[in-house]
């Protein structure tokens, strides 16, 4: 912007500047420069000698507004002396031009000023974007060194587990073996009782021992899979069936699908077989089910599991019927510490660990464009003619599209 209140010095700085390619403000007066300034300028060139408010006192305005505040002011001015040059550095000018000048000096200190405000500018700008990293990546090391925390604790509450599981367990089984000794001497009292009330006794108790041992069950079952979950040895590499381990994830995660009311369909044929680490394929699909049952914030929804085998792959199709995610977060997505999630549940890294795996195993994952019904995750693999580590297939060369 230029302010100047002679018509004669606007026209030949707009001749100028205009031919130099700059967009050009301009007011004849301090005052209405005040308000124009306001529209946002990158540079003003501000003349001193005018009749409203003087160069001085309007750079003094300008510094003084939060709005105007940081545009660099070059003073352009007949009067010569030292003392003019140093009130206006120090009113807030970031140079001093005398009138008459010549053009490529101005044009020179008028590149050089426009380069340090825009240098400026993307400064501070990295400056707050980095700092709000800063902030979510300390939240985001403090949630992750919980769930370390919290992995140390269930590994000794599932040690503690154990023990008063077998105690249950095993005297629940001496209460149904006595409970079978003393049936014969139990049904010759059921039948001279004609109420019936110790024969359905009799059976209630044997139904209520089986309650028991399959409760049991069902408890070591969970420890065994929590336990298996936190293992990562080559016993556990190897031939295993896709279908048993999407279901032993769902099965870690099945109560928070039966509190939140989410329908689960699988469709996974019993026949493929994937050669890899079964737990860290479990946990591709832990991590999945997790980022679904998230997305489902009102507590309804459906997520189905589908696989195919074509050639020498197989692929996984994971759909939700979410929010979904938007495409320009497709790749973002699979970055470390980049989450969506906006409260501290998310680390950021639960879809960088899926795609790791998967690359580990030859295989490869991609988020299909969006649809508007939810996210749909394509994960390939190979089949296990061609096992992890086998030069001729890569995931770099593998294909994450289906023809289904």
């Amino acid at each position: 912007m230029i302010i100047d209140d002679e018509p004669v010095n606007l026209r030949l700085l707009k001749a100028i500047l205009s031919t130099q390619g700059y967009s050009l403000l301009e007011a004849e007066g301090g005052l209405e420069g005040i308000e124009k300034a306001k529209r946002g300028v990158d540079l003003i060139l501000l003349d001193i000698m005018m009749p409203d408010v003087d160069g001085f006192e309007t750079c003094l305005r300008l510094k003084a507004d939060e709005a105007t505040k940081d545009i660099p002011v070059i003073f352009l001015s007949a009067v010569h002396n030292p003392e003019s040059k140093a009130l206006g550095f120090e009113k807030g000018g970031v140079d001093y031009v005398n009138k008459p000048f010549s053009t490529h000096e101005l044009l020179a200190r008028i590149k050089a000023h426009l380069t340090i405000r825009q240098q400026r500018v993307e400064l501070q700008n990295y400056a707050t974007q980095l700092e709000q990293m800063v902030e979510e990546r300390t939240q985001q090391l403090i949630h992750a060194d919980r769930l370390a925390v919290l992995g140390t604790f269930s590994a000794a509450i599932i040690h503690e587990i154990n023990n008063p599981i077998m105690f249950i367990s095993g005297n629940a089984e001496l209460a149904k073996a006595a409970l079978n000794l003393a049936e014969p001497a139990l049904a010759r009292h059921a039948s001279e009782e004609t109420s019936g009330n110790i024969r359905e006794l009799v059976q209630r108790m044997g139904d209520k021992m089986d309650a028991v041992l399959d409760g049991c069950e069902r408890i070591t079952r969970i420890v065994n899979r929590l336990k298996d979950y936190g293992k990562r040895n080559d016993e556990d590499k190897g031939l295993f069936k896709l279908s048993t381990t999407v279901n032993d994830a769902l099965h870690m995660l099945n109560y928070r699908v039966l509190n939140r009311g989410i329908a689960i369909e699988t469709d996974i044929p019993e026949n493929i077989e994937i050669s890899g680490d079964r737990q860290s394929i479990c946990q591709v699909f832990v991590n999945l089910y997790n980022n679904a049952i998230d997305a489902m914030d009102k507590g309804i929804g459906a997520i189905s599991v589908r696989a195919w085998t074509d050639l020498n792959r197989v692929f996984i199709r994971m759909k939700d019927n979410g929010p979904g995610v938007p495409d320009e977060l497709a790749e973002k997505i699979f970055h470390p510490f980049f989450t969506t999630k906006r409260d501290s549940t998310g680390t950021g890294l639960g879809m960088f660990i899926v795609r790791s795996i998967l690359e580990e195993h030859n295989g490869c994952i991609v988020l299909l464009p969006s649809d508007g019904t939810g996210a749909h995750f394509e994960i390939t693999l190979p089949l296990p003619e061609d096992p992890p580590g086998k030069a001729s297939l890569s995931s770099s060369q593998m294909s994450c599209r289906g023809s289904q």
